[in-house]
C-alpha cells in the first residue's frame, strides 16, 4: 500500500471517530433535555404570564389544613396514576375580567378582581379558589382531548363539563356539569404550559 492510500485511510478513520463522538454527544444532550422537563407547579411559579396566580398559590399555602397537601406540593406531585390539569387565570385573564367589571362610574383593577374571589386574600378562601382550578385525571387533558363528553372534577370537589364556546378565543368554555346552556367560563388559551406531570390552560373557573 503506498503512502497516499495510507494517508487517506488514516484520515477516514479519524473522521469516523469524530462523527461518532459528535453523535453520542448529541444523543446525551437530547436525553438530558428530556429529563429536565419541569412539573406544572414549578412552571406556574416561574412563569411571567401567571404571576398573579402564583401569588395566590403562595397565599393559599400560608394555612394548609391538617392532613392535606400544600398547593405547591400538589402541583408538583408526579404519579403514574394521574396527570394534573390546571385551568389557571393568567395575568391577561385577570386584566380582561377587570375590564369587564368596569363601568363609567367604576374602574375595576386586577386587585379588585382577586379580592372578590379570595375574600380579600384570606388564605382559606384563596385555597378554595385555587383548588377549584386544579383537576386530576388518569390522562392528560390537553386541547386535543376537549369534547362535550369530557367531565372533570376539581380538587375543590366541583364537577365541570367542557363545551364549545364560539366567543372564546380557544373555541371552548367550561360549565357546571349538566348546565350546557349556561354562559360558560371561557378557556382563553390552551396548552400554555406543558409540564412533566400535566398541562396548564389559561382560564378562570369559579
Amino acid at each position: 500500500m503506498n503512502n497516499f492510500s495510507l494517508k487517506h485511510l488514516v484520515m477516514l478513520f479519524t473522521l469516523s471517530i469524530v462523527f461518532t463522538t459528535l453523535a453520542c454527544e448529541n444523543s446525551e444532550d437530547t436525553s438530558a433535555e428530556t429529563s429536565t422537563i419541569e412539573d406544572v407547579g414549578t412552571l406556574l411559579t416561574n412563569s411571567d404570564d401567571f404571576t398573579n396566580f402564583a401569588s395566590l398559590i403562595a397565599t393559599a399555602d400560608l394555612e394548609v389544613p391538617s392532613g392535606e397537601m400544600s398547593i405547591r406540593d400538589l402541583l408538583s406531585e408526579i404519579s403514574p396514576n394521574f396527570e394534573i390539569t390546571v385551568f389557571a387565570p393568567s395575568n391577561a385573564v385577570f386584566e380582561t375580567l377587570a375590564l369587564q367589571w368596569s363601568s363609567p362610574d367604576f374602574q375595576a383593577s386586577v386587585e379588585d378582581v382577586i379580592a372578590e374571589f379570595t375574600h380579600n386574600g384570606q388564605p382559606a378562601k384563596t385555597r378554595d379558589f385555587v383548588l377549584g382550578h386544579i383537576f386530576k385525571s388518569d390522562k392528560r387533558i390537553n386541547a386535543a382531548t376537549f369534547s362535550t363528553q369530557l367531565l372533570l372534577r376539581s380538587e375543590k370537589g366541583t364537577r365541570w363539563q367542557i363545551i364549545p364556546a364560539p366567543n372564546a378565543t380557544s373555541g371552548f368554555g367550561i360549565v357546571l356539569e349538566g348546565r350546557t346552556n349556561s354562559n360558560p367560563y371561557f378557556i382563553y388559551e390552551t396548552d400554555v404550559l406543558i409540564g412533566s406531570n400535566g398541562v396548564v390552560h389559561a382560564a378562570l373557573v369559579n
